[in-house]
């Protein structure tokens, strides 16, 4: 797992990178240009998802996300993509001379309505697609960036969440009527949860989940889901707060109540009890 680490299409190799980013508790939005680009690798996992809109032109690119077939790209302006929470990406790109840009929102997961985090479509990768409405919106959100307004906190945060539910309502109206998924019984239940508990401190990915169950990956979520309302992630992220809560009322250090709870490091610990508990280190110790 990570921190909110941004998928860096350009990396710190450029030459010149112009770099705008501003944070709310819900998010993270960013607006990067750069010139005289040089060809590139990345590999990226993040625990925040992703959605940018791209203003890139590569000779050639290649991206391979977890799950997923592995893409091809040219021409990106216009087009946007998004990756869920917990999805592993890399790849390679030969950018074209000219200025490459994109746009980004790193959306935390306990900032996204449940109704709208429940769905099969949160938790699939959507690569290179359009959207009239997202693309003005993440074009809003550049602009805001890039001025001068008062609250521009106030209104960063308030076009995230409008992207949020514009990507929902596109992905939700282009989502055939799924079949009832047969929910998961109390033994599998058990036997994740003892597997979660066991394993906290470690790095534990759905594949992990998944094979304590004998499924795949995409059925294990769609299954999990249907029985708990939530996702596995969810769940994992609320387990690990419960531990560092133990752990920092047993009078660990900050830095051992993470290592145990299975967080990278005390910041992103920190900032998981404040959004999913509401409360900080300090307050448990106090």
């Amino acid at each position: 797992m990570t921190q909110r680490k941004v998928i860096d299409l350009t990396l710190e190799r450029r030459t010149t990178v112009s770099r705008l980013s501003v944070s709310t508790p819900s998010l993270t939005t960013e607006h990067v240009e750069t010139v005289n680009p040089v060809d590139y690798e990345f590999a990226v996992k993040s625990d925040m998802h992703y959605l940018a809109l791209h203003d890139l032109v590569f000779h050639d690119a290649l991206m391979r996300v977890e799950g997923e077939k592995h893409r091809r790209g040219r021409d990106l302006r216009e087009t946007l993509t998004f990756f869920p929470a917990g999805i592993g990406v890399e790849g390679w790109c030969k950018p074209s001379d000219q200025r490459q840009a994109f746009t980004a929102i790193y959306i935390d997961p306990s900032a996204v309505p449940v109704a709208i985090g429940s769905q099969p479509f949160w938790q699939r990768p959507e690569i290179y697609f359009r959207s009239p409405e997202l693309q003005r919106t993440l074009t809003q959100l550049k602009s805001v960036l890039q001025g001068t307004l008062p609250f521009k906190e106030v209104l960063i945060d308030a076009l995230g969440q409008v992207a949020i539910a514009e990507f929902a309502n596109r992905q939700f109206s282009q989502t055939p009527a799924l079949q009832v998924e047969r929910k998961l019984d109390d033994a599998e239940l058990r036997r994740l949860e003892s597997y979660l508990q066991e394993n906290m401190a470690g790095d534990i990915q759905l594949e992990d989940m998944a094979g304590v169950l004998g499924m795949s990956k995409f059925h294990f979520i769609r299954r999990y889901r249907s029985t708990t309302g939530r996702t596995p992630y969810r769940s994992l992220l609320d387990l690990r707060c419960q531990a560092a809560v133990r752990e920092l009322k047993a009078g660990r250090s900050a830095a051992e109540a993470a290592a145990v709870a299975g967080f990278d490091g005390t910041a992103q610990m920190s900032r998981s009890l404040r959004a999913t508990l509401g409360i900080t280190a300090r307050d448990i110790r106090s």
